[in-house]
């Protein structure tokens, strides 16, 4: 069964601030996504593996395994690389961190970049644009199971 078949898009917001993981899990919630977090990469993959997600949110700057080394794991593992990965993290596009970011991505070339990047502070129409672009599916049988 596809996601739409089903009816319920699953979500894993991997972020390492609780209070912006809440955050963004009430957003996705309040639309009728089923979400579930983790609060670095090392537990964002004990989650994947247990109950792979529809989509994953993600960010970049976390303790013990980053977003980066997260992504390169997922997307290198022919069982999970096809999961969409939207990043969402407080590095802006005018921050000098910004080339570091994109350069470790590219730095493994079979990799594909994220499927959307979305910046903090979130705006909460945005992030469920780019969530719901990121799952490729049609608008309308989403909307019968949002509240």
């Amino acid at each position: 069964m596809g996601i739409q078949e089903v009816g319920i898009v699953s979500v894993l917001v991997v972020e390492d601030e609780p209070d912006y993981a809440r955050l963004i899990a009430d957003v996705l919630e309040e639309d009728g996504y089923a979400v579930t977090t983790a609060s670095d990469g090392i537990e964002a993959l004990e989650r994947v593996r247990v109950q792979r997600p529809d989509v994953i949110t993600l960010d970049i700057q976390m303790p013990r395994k980053g977003g980066v080394e997260f992504y390169r794991e997922l997307k290198s593992d022919p069982e999970f690389s096809e999961i969409p990965v939207v990043v969402v993290t407080g590095i802006t596009k005018d921050d000098p961190d910004m080339k570091t970011f994109v350069r470790a991505f590219l730095e493994v070339e079979h990799l594909p970049m994220p499927d959307a990047y979305q910046e903090k502070p979130i705006d909460n129409d945005e992030l469920l644009r780019v969530v719901h672009d990121a799952l490729r599916l049609d608008p309308e049988p989403l909307k019968t199971h949002r509240a």
